[in-house]
């Protein structure tokens, strides 16, 4: 893909044109919608971070970030099946021929082998939670803390969930997200973060007590599936709120006919492998509880009793992969705006 740049006034940084950026959206927008059958946590294309690689025929597209001498792409190819490979080989032949270091984050086991013929090193990176809906209750042991925290509130009069328009709902939400974020900065690349105009196109589950929004999950969708993104609580609201939420949004999923809710990624979760970077990754995983809740968010999302799926990262091979790995952070740590 070819970038028309100008340079900016100070640091000699080249910076998209404006006009060329909005343009860039709207065909992210159609490929999005085009395609029914693409993750929920493609939409985070639209947070506003992020670089693109289209295909030749448009129809598709790969999203990038930009660390140090690495692209890192975001998540699988949006768009036909038919031309998954060809997005990844053009996208990685133009990274070399900038001198760039080409990275895929954050995909499925059916990626694996296109990743594997073009040359790259794969390794996992965690488990994603997928909740289905066909057969989910709240009964059986293996729920039975989610129930009590979920029955706690639903007897409350003073409660009310509602999925509704985000457009409608940001000078209420931005109290609770600021509330929860406390100073931190805003997660980005594999999360979203509270951008407006991201917020604005996307349906947001509410949870209000006495008619104040004190909690919220924006919600990703597709035709079929919902993923949960940007899931925030103020620190007044009820202790156990985030169960309660989650549980109603699986609710109104399901009564919409949906197949599954998306919970995510539980970071570092299991790896099993004797090499050194999945010991690597246990060790983090066991005792960097301090640095990031990675068994505490495992913890959480086990509650709901969700599918699990290993998510992977590839990587050109040797010492670059635990470099790009740390690469992934960064991006996800960067302040948006």
């Amino acid at each position: 893909m070819l970038i028309r740049r100008t340079r900016s006034a100070t640091g000699g940084r080249y910076h998209r044109r404006i006009d060329e950026r909005h343009d860039e959206l709207r065909r992210v927008r159609r490929i999005l919608t085009a395609d029914a059958d693409r993750e929920p946590d493609a939409a985070l294309a639209l947070l506003g971070d992020k670089r693109f690689h289209f295909s030749p025929s448009g129809a598709s597209f790969l999203m990038y970030g930009v660390c140090g001498r690495s692209w890192i792409a975001f998540g699988p190819p949006v768009g036909p099946t038919a031309e998954r490979y060809e997005l990844l080989a053009d996208f990685c032949a133009s990274a070399r021929r900038a001198g760039r270091r080409p990275a895929v984050y954050h995909v499925g086991d059916s990626l694996l082998p296109e990743l594997r013929r073009l040359g790259l090193a794969v390794h996992p990176v965690g488990e994603s939670a997928s909740v289905p809906l066909a057969d989910f209750a709240l009964s059986g042991p293996e729920r039975g803390a989610l129930r009590r925290n979920w029955r706690r509130l639903a007897r409350r009069a003073d409660l009310s969930f509602a999925v509704l328009p985000g457009v409608g709902l940001l000078d209420e939400l931005r109290p609770v997200s600021d509330a929860w974020l406390a100073g931190r900065p805003d997660m980005s690349f594999s999360l979203g973060g509270f951008v407006p105009a991201y917020l604005a196109g996307l349906p947001v589950a509410v949870l209000r007590q006495r008619d104040r929004v004190v909690a919220f999950a924006a919600l990703l969708p597709t035709p079929r599936r919902w993923g949960v993104d940007l899931l925030r609580y103020h620190p007044d609201a009820p202790p156990t709120v985030m169960d309660h939420l989650l549980v109603e949004v699986l609710h109104a999923a399901r009564e919409r006919g949906l197949a599954s809710v998306e919970l995510g990624l539980a970071p570092l979760s299991g790896l099993t492998g004797a090499d050194p970077l999945c010991r690597l990754g246990r060790g983090v995983y066991t005792h960097g509880e301090r640095f990031y809740r990675f068994r505490g968010l495992r913890r959480f999302k086990a509650k709901f009793a969700p599918t699990w799926s290993p998510r992977h990262l590839a990587a050109p091979r040797g010492w670059q992969l635990p470099l790009v790995l740390a690469q992934v952070g960064r991006l996800s740590s960067r302040p948006l705006g």
